[in-house]
């Protein structure tokens, strides 16, 4: 099964894949002078507008939000999104598609993208990865070289999130696969405060 249990079998998590970067990063790795690149923020908010022009109106809706770690894009259900996330520690930019709406949803979603993982990897390249991180908690990713946060990189990353969405979001779609948590109240209407805070 090509859905990865590391945690189960106690190995580490979140391997990187080893890849020339100019064939996920065409142009290379952004290496600039100190405090030549974006604030992560400028950068989130780079993709965002990237992201709008390059998907299909239909899907230009989304809700996002970020922090200073991380940018996510959901279509409906903020436990389901589209993630872009940078780890200094690691010199990781990663880029995915994150379950994260329970057990019984994140094993679903794992099954049905675990069913159809070679042709994902056929349309969406070699680097793309299926892995189950906890119990509650899995993801369709794969990994960039974090070099400088530049306008350039910006777009890059955009375009790559767009090919994501515009060829997984009609299977999670498909999929039909009964919201867990999704963030709900007891009375059904969806929890706000700081982290619930959403942008269109």
């Amino acid at each position: 099964m090509a859905v990865i249990d590391d945690v189960a079998r106690g190995e580490p998590i979140g391997h990187v894949i080893d890849l020339d970067p100019a064939s996920i990063n065409p142009g290379g790795v952004e290496r600039g002078r100190a405090g030549a690149g974006l604030t992560r923020r400028d950068f989130f908010d780079a993709v965002v507008d990237r992201l709008r022009e390059e998907l299909p109106e239909p899907r230009r809706a989304f809700q996002y939000r970020s922090n200073p770690l991380l940018l996510k894009v959901d279509f409906g259900n903020p436990r389901v999104h589209y993630e872009i996330w940078c780890d200094g520690e690691r010199h990781i930019l990663g880029l995915g598609l994150h379950f994260e709406d329970g057990p019984l949803s994140t094993a679903a979603y794992l099954t049905y993208f675990d069913q159809r993982i070679v042709e994902l990897k056929h349309e969406l390249g070699p680097a793309i990865e299926l892995e189950r991180w906890t119990a509650s908690w899995g993801h369709l990713y794969e990994h960039w070289p974090l070099g400088t946060l530049t306008e350039a990189l910006a777009e890059r990353v955009g375009r790559r999130l767009a090919r994501l969405i515009t060829t997984l979001q009609p299977l999670v779609e498909a999929a039909e696969i009964a919201r867990e948590r999704s963030a709900l109240a007891p009375d059904g209407a969806e929890r706000r405060g700081p982290w619930r805070k959403w942008r269109r």
